[in-house]
């Protein structure tokens, strides 16, 4: 029993929302945003459940890695398709740069809005900067691990699981210390800062793609699968480990720790019996997953964050969030569909024009 297509889609849905929790509640300093009930220590409680929201990354990250080995054990990991993949989301991003920016620079509610710079315009519109909006750093990052994911997966294939997971985890480790701790000083050059950035943004995303197809190489989802499938109670027992996992990030508060809780949340939410309502409401939202990411901040921070604060408490706030997500969502699939349809036509008239020729 491997991770199927469905449970994919539930698990994305499921991290998009551990995304908005974590970007609108990993606070303490709540005033002028929300209210809330109940504090420990003064601290609001949904800032230690939002903190698991850091595993939001990790577990897409690892889908990913998990799916492209299957792919590639199907042989359809190839270039070209990485490069329509890498074209699809482009062209998704584009959408919605040309939709949001210019209303973001009507409403100049950022200093970065308040006049065009031609060059950081630019830089945006390639995905090379994310001054428009901080959660497009990502898109940088995916490009570089969808390019590279042949190179990781020849090495997934060819060397020890263990071996693996100890250099990648090496490297995560420093990447981490970098990014956060700044150990090592690059000095003041600009692009020599940008590229080292991205260098160590990559490398705290990679364990999770690594150890992805790990678990699709190793079948370990399957042992583990068997083990636990079976068990009496086993809900109860899945929501307490996901209890346990909260209550030891409210301790660590670090995000070191969030492959690690993406891999134990990918586990325990994959074997938990779910309702029919809970798998096709994640999978909605999983549809949409890719707009809510690209577009979410400029509701809550870059262009209304007083509208999508508005409701004042945290669970109208992030229902209200996701409610402007979506609808922005079907605007811009309205644009995106056809695109792509197009798209999707004539590579297959193209394929169909090569095979007759190959003939």
């Amino acid at each position: 029993m491997e991770i199927t297509k469905n449970d994919t889609n539930v698990l994305k849905g499921l991290a998009i929302i551990l995304m908005l929790l974590l970007h609108l509640f990993c606070r303490k300093d709540i005033e002028g945003f929300y209210e809330v009930f109940f504090k420990i220590n003064d601290v609001p409680f949904i800032y230690y459940i939002s903190l698991l929201g850091d595993a939001c990354r990790p577990i897409y990250l690892f889908l990913t890695g998990y799916a492209f080995y299957i792919i590639s054990n199907k042989g359809n990991l190839i270039f070209k398709k990485n490069i329509k993949r890498i074209f699809k989301l482009m062209i998704n991003f584009w959408i919605v740069f040309i939709l949001f920016i210019p209303l973001a620079f009507i409403m100049k509610k950022r200093d970065i809005f308040l006049n065009i710079d031609i060059g950081e315009l630019i830089l945006s519109l390639l995905g090379l900067s994310n001054s428009y909006n901080g959660a497009w750093w990502f898109i940088q990052i995916y490009i570089i691990i969808v390019l590279l994911s042949p190179f990781i997966i020849r090495l997934v294939r060819k060397f020890n699981p263990l071996i693996l997971i100890f250099i990648s985890g090496v490297l995560y480790f420093i990447s981490y210390l970098q990014r956060y701790r700044e150990i090592i000083d690059f000095g003041d050059n600009e692009i020599i800062l940008k590229i080292v950035a991205v260098l160590f943004l990559f490398g705290t995303s990679q364990l999770s793609f690594l150890v992805g197809a790990i678990f699709a190489k190793e079948k370990i989802y399957s042992k583990i699968h068997q083990k636990f499938f079976n068990i009496k109670h086993k809900n109860i027992f899945c929501i307490m480990g996901i209890c346990i996992i909260i209550g030891f990030h409210s301790i660590v508060e670090s995000s070191i720790i969030a492959p690690i809780n993406g891999v134990l949340l990918v586990f325990l939410f994959t074997i938990m019996n779910k309702s029919t309502v809970v798998e096709n409401t994640l999978s909605f939202l999983s549809k949409h997953s890719t707009n809510i990411w690209l577009t979410h901040m400029f509701f809550y921070m870059m262009i209304f964050p007083e509208l999508t604060f508005a409701p004042k408490y945290p669970i109208f706030i992030f229902i209200w969030l996701f409610v402007l997500s979506i609808a922005s969502s079907y605007l811009i699939n309205l644009i995106y569909n056809p695109i792509v349809k197009l798209l999707d036509k004539k590579g297959e008239i193209r394929l169909l024009k090569d095979n007759k020729v190959a003939g």
